[in-house]
């Protein structure tokens, strides 16, 4: 990761802390700070530990690198007021997306992430999504006013499965640009408010039909 950020254009590495001992506190606080999640230190300590030393009034974000999505860390590192995750494995465009989501204060979870947010989250949900919900679509906005398209079925798909546009441009072959112009048509489209609420009307859907 290291590597692959000195030699991208628009990024600069503050500080790369070694295996011994702590990196030395840059003189310009970082706009982003990689934390690599490990199993054994306590979300808390991981966090102080990398933002601590900036102060509550910092501008800096965490983007935690994960190598297994497990859910009660994700969940700890939430509540932390961290959102955004990338595995430890994610392609290179993947980690920049990451990164520059985090910068502009963005949330950035990996498919991974999301399915484990997602699956955690339902049990603790209503039975019933009413209008009143801030899960359903508001009542001000118009009903669906045309069907989606096979191009925009296939995206949402993979919407609702949690893919970032990053994911979903290299899956379909296209450009970011293009792939955030076919979602703000689905979500349109559907009457929602944004993406995590389609795929949380998606899971619920698919709960339903199960248990159907």
């Amino acid at each position: 990761m290291t590597a692959l950020l000195q030699e991208e254009p628009g990024f600069e590495m503050l500080v790369v802390r070694r295996a011994v001992g702590r990196a030395p506190r840059p003189v310009v606080p970082p706009d982003v700070v990689l934390i690599e999640d490990v199993p054994t230190v306590p979300v808390a300590e991981a966090v102080g530990r990398a933002l601590g030393p900036y102060g509550e009034t910092r501008a800096t974000r965490a983007l935690i690198v994960m190598e297994t999505a497990c859910a009660h860390r994700v969940f700890g590192y939430l509540r932390l007021g961290v959102r955004s995750f990338v595995s430890v494995d994610a392609a290179p465009d993947v980690l920049l997306a990451a990164l520059r989501a985090t910068a502009r204060g963005e949330a950035f979870l990996t498919h991974d992430v999301a399915r484990r947010v997602i699956e955690t989250a339902l049990p603790h949900g209503p039975d019933d999504v009413s209008l009143e919900s801030p899960l359903a679509p508001p009542a001000h906005l118009p009903p669906r006013t045309a069907p989606l398209t096979a191009r925009e079925r296939e995206i949402h798909l993979l919407l609702t499965e949690g893919r970032s546009n990053a994911e979903i441009a290299e899956i379909c072959g296209l450009s970011s640009k293009t792939v955030k112009f076919h979602v703000s048509n689905i979500l349109r489209k559907l009457g929602m408010r944004n993406r995590i609420q389609a795929v949380v009307h998606a899971a619920q859907s698919r709960g339903r039909d199960t248990a159907a």
